[in-house]
């Protein structure tokens, strides 16, 4: 990918539309490309010993060849992604990480490896329960055991190559959180897709070109909110910002690789202000990196995250976080785009919303594929559920 033509956000855009030309061309180069499946892959780990970390996404379409290893009521995350590696698609990974999130996940890491001999396989097992000495112990034999099969296969890792991709990660991660700052508190500056193009894109290109290129888009950004009201992306011919009066929405779920459906609801006349998607803001809630060891501090980061519906954290209530979320962002409600057969969201789905009930805040259950269109049904509920958020406001 030439990131010397086009702006940054077109840089950004343009590999969400082939999201793995930039990794094919790296290992055309010559350079290891390591895939993981979730984002409680140590990716600090993965760069660190020289691999370019992308995530492993599904494709659009049908999973014939995947469907006849995989059950049925396997998500579609797990069918698409399998059937894309069966065809070759992945061919060009070196490397393939797996985190042990659910049944289905440890299933389809065994089967890959089973399928796909010539491509290694590691599997991150983090404990359920996330806090606690036992827990930290517990991990950090894990990410040493890692670390060594990493080593097996790329050579030696130093520790000072992985305090550097830690530190590199902690700048990148900061001004992706800043990104989201400016999203809530300045929704006129970029639309809720363009968000998730740029949160996307990092995780398909190098990271050092992605924060070379991400640091001007933000600081661009900022300078707008420096010169008194932002410029509307959208004025009226009064010159207005009509996108102010649209009802401000929060969008929470797993994996959402399909744009589209942030582009639909934008379409039904909300603004998407904010998220809590495994493909956007959880990816980037890991605390700061403490000093020394730099082992230590992934173990301290990864279990110090903001959890995914598969672990848990004693003293953190899903629930009481996403109200506290979504009235930071003064969302009117939120969109759960929940992928099909995902069980622990759905194990989490009744309290959560149960919740935002009490707290008096709408919310919209929609079960998606990822590796189908976005659906007209969506559509219809996604207009149908912002006529309802325009006549609360009214």
């Amino acid at each position: 990918m030439d990131s010397g033509n086009g702006t940054p956000l077109e840089v950004f855009t343009s590999v969400c539309d082939d999201f793995y030309a930039t990794a094919r061309a790296a290992a055309a180069s010559g350079r290891k490309v390591a895939g993981f499946v979730c984002s409680y892959a140590p990716q600090e780990l993965l760069h660190a010993a020289g691999y370019l970390p992308v995530r492993v996404l599904g494709r659009p379409g049908g999973t014939p060849r995947a469907d006849q290893l995989l059950q049925a009521y396997a998500c579609s995350l797990a069918r698409s992604s399998f059937d894309a590696a069966l065809s070759g698609e992945f061919d060009f990974m070196d490397l393939v990480v797996f985190s042990h999130t659910c049944d289905t996940m440890q299933n389809l890491a065994d089967l890959w490896r089973s399928s796909r001999p010539n491509q290694a396989v590691v599997i991150v097992c983090a404990p359920t329960v996330t806090s606690g000495a036992a827990a930290q112990t517990y991990y950090r034999k894990v990410l040493d055991d890692v670390r060594k099969q990493i080593e097996a296969l790329s050579g030696p890792i130093p520790d000072e190559a992985i305090r550097a991709s830690i530190d590199l990660y902690a700048r990148h991660r900061h001004l992706i959180q800043k990104l989201y700052d400016l999203r809530r508190e300045h929704s006129e500056l970029i639309s809720g897709r363009e968000l998730l193009a740029v949160v996307t894109s990092s995780m398909m290109m190098d990271k050092e070109e992605h924060l070379r290129l991400l640091e001007p888009f933000v600081a661009g950004l900022e300078a707008q909110c420096g010169t008194g009201a932002p410029a509307c992306q959208t004025p009226t011919a009064e010159g207005g910002c009509p996108t102010k009066k649209l009802p401000r929405v929060f969008v929470a779920g797993s994996v959402c690789q399909n744009m589209g459906f942030i582009t639909a609801l934008e379409e039904a006349g909300c603004m998407v202000v904010d998220d809590d998607l495994c493909m956007g803001g959880r990816s980037f809630s890991l605390p700061e990196a403490p000093a020394g060891d730099p082992m230590d501090a992934l173990v301290e980061m990864y279990l110090g995250r903001r959890p995914c519906p598969a672990f848990h954290t004693p003293g953190f209530d899903p629930g009481a976080f996403l109200v506290e979320r979504a009235r930071a962002a003064r969302a009117a409600g939120v969109v759960f785009l929940l992928t099909k057969f995902c069980d622990p969201w759905f194990f989490d789905y009744p309290h959560v919303n149960k919740s935002l009930e009490t707290a008096g805040i709408p919310g919209l259950l929609v079960e998606v594929e990822q590796n189908l269109p976005v659906p007209e049904q969506f559509r219809t509920r996604a207009e149908a559920f912002v006529e309802l958020l325009k006549a609360r406001t009214a």
